[in-house]
């Protein structure tokens, strides 16, 4: 089995990567800046959903022991139609190359054929592959991306539109240990798993961990979905891309995201783990730099 990580630098495409690189699984990064932001003795080709020219990158590449790609992990690319680059590349990948499986990151609420990476999912349906879609929820590591521990370290404060909504934030890890299974194992999944942590906790709840793993009080400021719209704006984010942020905080706010199952444990063999152990494991980042 050799397999190519869309993504290749994303939260999960990394720590997928580790796991295949420990079990001595061939892999192959792909993303727009190719190797020059791929971890250290990973490998890496150029690769754009937008520009078809670099499709073909991954399939070039040669691998040490030989051998061709025949699982893909596929990340959407932050565009307003995602699906249409992502299945005209999974029906080249399929037809032109012979890639039989394919891993797909969605949104926990994703169904078949809506529009977004419903649509990849449905495209995988029509098309008979073998397939797996993962739902995950929110990911712990949002706290961590470089604007969210910023404001956390230098203001104290928390911002959403996500108001008393409780969710059950996962770790990326636990999505790329669900990813590596439905990647590796020798019967494909065929089925989607939502990928969830292992307790409910409101935007207040998450704030108090982390003050309590910090020691000293952090915030959660509550943001109506426009006041969040706008603050995203500020912030640099695409005016669609701030818009469904906006609005899937405000759906999480009415309990949209409020779910549990096991789906890590049964897959994986193990818990997922907490938003404690991730805030004591990343207290640093969200210090003031005196400290």
């Amino acid at each position: 089995m050799h397999v190519l990580l869309t993504g290749g630098t994303g939260k999960t495409s990394v720590r997928l990567a580790r796991f295949l690189q420990n079990e001595n699984i061939p892999f192959l990064l792909a993303s727009r800046r190719s190797s020059s932001a791929a971890p250290s003795g990973m490998p890496a080709v150029k690769f754009d959903w937008m520009d078809q020219s670099t499709w073909k990158e991954p399939f070039q590449y040669r691998f040490a022991g030989g051998g061709t790609i025949s699982a893909i992990y596929l990340m959407q690319p932050l565009v307003a139609e995602p699906w249409k680059p992502m299945n005209e590349f999974i029906d080249y990948a399929r037809k032109e190359h012979g890639v039989k499986r394919f891993v797909l990151v969605a949104g926990s609420s994703t169904e078949p054929s809506q529009p977004g990476v419903g649509m990849v999912w449905q495209h995988f349906l029509d098309t008979g592959v073998d397939y797996c879609v993962l739902r995950p929820s929110w990911f712990m590591e949002n706290l961590s991306e470089e604007g969210v521990s910023s404001v956390i370290r230098d203001q104290g404060k928390i911002y959403t539109a996500c108001g008393d909504g409780k969710i059950p934030f996962v770790g990326a890890i636990d999505i790329a240990a669900v990813a590596f299974r439905a990647i590796t194992d020798s019967q494909s999944h065929n089925c989607d798993h939502r990928v969830l942590g292992p307790e409910l906790l409101t935007y207040d709840e998450v704030a108090e961990k982390l003050s309590a793993a910090l020691g000293r009080p952090i915030e959660h400021v509550k943001l109506s979905v426009d006041q969040r719209y706008e603050g995203l704006v500020s912030a640099g984010l695409p005016d669609y891309y701030a818009r469904f942020l906006a609005d899937l905080e405000a759906a999480a706010s009415t309990g949209s995201e409020t779910r549990m199952d096991a789906a890590v444990e049964k897959v994986t063999g193990r818990a997922p783990r907490t938003l404690d152990l991730f805030a004591h494991e990343n207290v640093g980042l969200w210090q003031p730099v005196s400290q």
